[in-house]
């Protein structure tokens, strides 16, 4: 079922007349194309020529959000948990969801049918502490949109990547004792090395006008002044909690040319915003999206230190499959994404992490007497 979607989307995007958007405004960004957004949204997929642009698509679109501002600055100290000076961000297992901001699109295939609660709903009321956003360059605006495919998945709870941020800001201001929340980033464009350093570069600054910088847990900070992020978390470990309560850790979802720019070449990440996914031996490994819960490489990566993000995906007839949550939940991953955080289809339980409150102590990388209110107990 799955492969018949996808030969329907690869046909729609290749037979429905569009255009791609003008060039970017940045100076020699020209070979890069770009989205918009909605059901007018452009298919930079489709290939075609970008010399015929008719006015109506250029001006069509939501309107364009004023420039960016600074972020305030938070006040409140966040209450501190009895374990805050012994327990560290790897030392957790949250509930996050795929692709967050999704919602119902008109064209439903098995993939594609689920609807997410607003970001702040999912942190509120849903366990959820990981979330995941798909972004789109949008070059009428020159911002990041959010949203999964133009045209046939287009839907989003919230438009803009700042949106989407300021929901989880408002969320974690409300709720400063909350252990650090995960933010999963995915460009889903890809660009000319010159071009994906200026778009990198615009997206910090877009993460930067909502949250400023000492509440997010960087790979300088976690580095501190060893070789090497890989080096830093074998010898002194993640921060504690005490020290990353009600603060956010952001990571990049790709493993393609846009992180050979990101990390310098495959070197480190030295002065960046976010993590990005890796692999063990890699200088400038931290975080790892490994998806699939079943293999070999999560407990090991888990107990090596790294963080680590599962998927619990849905099988077959697109209902949620126990078997691969509970191997998901074992394996020690950090991070278990779902589409279904509450209910899955039918009214079926929803993925739950076990005795959470909403999270609990990783069962692998967790010390002795660690219990799940010591690294969250928010009022549900």
């Amino acid at each position: 079922m799955r492969a018949c979607v996808a030969a329907v989307s690869v046909c729609l995007l290749g037979c429905i007349n569009v255009t791609p958007p003008l060039p970017p405004p940045d100076a020699g960004s020209d070979a890069a194309p770009a989205d918009a957004v909605g059901d007018t949204a452009i298919a930079s997929d489709a290939g075609v020529a970008a010399d015929d642009v008719p006015a109506e698509i250029v001006d069509s679109g939501p309107p364009c959000p004023a420039a960016l501002g600074a972020p305030m600055p938070r006040t409140a100290v966040p209450p501190r948990g009895p374990m805050d000076d012994a327990l560290r961000i790897n030392h957790l297992q949250a509930k996050g969801t795929h692709n967050s901001y999704h919602l119902r699109p008109a064209i439903i295939g098995p993939d594609w049918d689920y609807s997410h609660a607003p970001l702040d709903e999912q942190l509120e009321s849903q366990g959820v502490r990981a979330l995941e956003l798909d972004i789109r360059w949008d070059a009428r605006c020159g911002r990041f949109r959010v949203f999964h495919l133009p045209i046939l998945d287009p839907r989003t709870s919230c438009d803009l990547f700042t949106d989407c941020l300021s929901l989880v800001r408002r969320w974690s201001d409300a709720h400063p004792a909350h252990h650090p929340l995960f933010l999963q980033i995915e460009p889903k464009e890809a660009w000319d090395a010159p071009t994906t350093e200026l778009r990198m570069t615009a997206m910090e600054a877009e993460i930067l006008s909502v949250f400023p910088r000492e509440l997010v847990v960087t790979p300088d900070e976690v580095r501190g002044d060893a070789a090497s992020l890989p080096e830093a978390i074998r010898t002194r470990g993640w921060p504690t909690l005490g020290a990353s309560r009600g603060r956010v850790l952001f990571f990049i979802d790709r493993t393609d040319g846009l992180r050979d720019v990101y990390t310098h070449g495959g070197r480190d990440l030295a002065g960046r915003l976010a993590f990005i996914d890796s692999a063990m031996g890699d200088p400038f490994a931290g975080v790892m999206v490994l998806n699939n819960p079943n293999s070999a490489e999560v407990p090991a990566a888990v107990r090596a230190g790294y963080l680590v993000r599962v998927f619990s995906w849905t099988a077959g007839d697109a209902v949620l499959d126990p078997a691969v949550t509970a191997a998901g939940l074992a394996s020690g991953a950090h991070i278990i994404s779902t589409d279904f955080p509450d209910t899955a289809r039918g009214g079926a339980e929803g993925v739950r992490i076990p005795g959470g409150t909403p999270s609990r102590c990783n069962p692998l990388a967790a010390p002795a007497g660690c219990t799940a209110e010591a690294i969250e107990a928010l009022p549900r």
